[in-house]
């Protein structure tokens, strides 16, 4: 499964708006995340998506490399950006805010969808995606004010899907 330690991202928008959760209006907010890394991510989310997009470098600098998985150049440069339809729920995001730790913004329960890989030449693919959230007001305030810039992030997958079945205590 998709997820993030301490990942380098833009935080590109964040758009408050108010969910209905039965006779409730609950503040909820669309945080939208772009992050560059390297092609070994398309595998978390199918294992023959990076080969499907990528080759070995032509010439003779790709046949130097043996490594079978080093695949650096697009197979379709002229394709564009990629969307993949795969959504993931109750997911922990973590913004990380400050030294300490004590200042970071731990939004639970959250989805994570409308993804779409910019692949670029080199091995490096931009992965863009939404992350639905439902932040206290400070919280939404504090993210607001980071729109635009370069953030430190965290995507923890659901505890189940790591193969146990632990309750985490809430901090």
């Amino acid at each position: 499964m998709f997820s993030l330690a301490n990942q380098a991202a833009k935080l590109t928008s964040v758009n408050p708006r108010a969910e209905i959760h039965g006779t409730d209006h609950v503040m909820a907010a669309d945080l939208k995340f772009e992050i560059k890394v390297g092609n070994d991510v398309l595998s978390e989310f199918d294992p023959s998506l990076k080969s499907s997009l990528y080759k070995k470098a032509d010439g003779p600098q790709g046949e130097l490399i043996t490594d079978a998985g080093h695949l650096p150049a697009l197979k379709f440069p002229l394709m564009g950006p990629v969307k993949w339809g795969k959504e993931f729920s109750g997911y922990e995001t973590v913004i990380h805010y400050g030294v300490s730790g004590a200042q970071d913004i731990h939004l639970i329960d959250c989805e994570v969808d409308n993804f779409r890989f910019d692949c670029q030449d080199g091995g490096t693919v931009a992965v863009s995606f939404r992350v639905i959230a439902h932040p206290e007001p400070n919280e939404l305030g504090r993210l607001c004010e980071m729109i635009q810039q370069e953030v430190e992030m965290s995507l923890i997958e659901p505890e189940a899907d790591k193969g146990g079945f632990e309750m985490r205590e809430a901090a």
